[in-house]
């Protein structure tokens, strides 16, 4: 065996061995641990405040957009609006007035159209009910006409050149006849005509002239359903009663 060494030497290391190098950096210190990265794949976990700031970012964002779209579709819709709002020139142009209600619009049947050449059709809509006719033998007729603004009941005056009845006259309840008679007082032309108009309002005056024609064409040859005319329903009950 080799003797031992001598205080202060290192023991011989054998051949061929490289010596062990080694580094103390306290007495009793476990050298550092690095910590395992996480498997390819896996996201680290957040913290639940990012987790609620990131949502709330993503609902205002989604809002902001929304409103953004719905500010725009509105302005699309007021431009368009705005487009199709009836011109004319008001310096050369007819007036056009409908009786009608308002769930037929006739105004777009009439937009763009002109008269000899360059005359615009002005069209004014309203009911029976909503008009009245003051006519001169001078000047013709002046209609009235209320519409509302803003929520506010207004009055204005205009003149019609022709007029488009779509509405009858008279019912149950009302009777707007001497509108019929203001608009033929001041010879405005109309369709139908204010004369037919007139003569359709009771229907025993119109079958009084059919009844002249089956006379003058023989009941062959202009055939009717018989009738029989009461002036009230109490002559109606009392001949009821006669027959029974």
């Amino acid at each position: 065996m080799p003797p031992p060494p001598a205080p202060g030497q290192l023991p011989p290391q054998p051949t061929g061995a490289a010596p062990e190098l080694s580094l103390s950096f306290g007495a009793g210190k476990a050298p550092p641990t690095t910590a395992p990265a996480p498997p390819r794949g896996v996201s680290a976990p957040t913290s639940p405040a990012k987790s609620r700031e990131s949502l709330l970012q993503r609902v205002q964002s989604l809002t902001g957009a929304a409103r953004d779209q719905g500010a725009s579709i509105l302005g699309a819709a007021v431009q368009s609006a705005t487009q199709r709002a009836p011109t004319f020139n008001k310096d050369r142009y007819f007036t056009l007035l409908v009786l009608d209600d308002q769930n037929t619009d006739w105004s777009k049947y009439f937009r763009g159209r002109r008269l000899h050449g360059d005359f615009d059709i002005r069209v004014e809509q309203a009911e029976f009910r909503d008009i009245t006719v003051v006519s001169s033998a001078d000047t013709g007729p002046v209609v009235t006409m209320a519409a509302y603004r803003s929520g506010t009941r207004v009055a204005r005056s205009f003149r019609p050149d022709f007029v488009l009845i779509r509405q009858p006259p008279r019912d149950g309840s009302s009777d707007f006849r001497s509108t019929i008679l203001g608009l033929k007082y001041g010879g405005v032309p109309s369709i139908n005509s204010l004369h037919s108009i007139y003569q359709f309002q009771d229907k025993p005056w119109v079958f009084s002239h059919l009844l002249q024609l089956q006379r003058r064409l023989g009941r062959d040859g202009f055939p009717l359903i018989e009738q029989t005319f009461f002036p009230n329903p109490r002559d109606l009950v009392s001949v009821l009663n006669i027959k029974c």
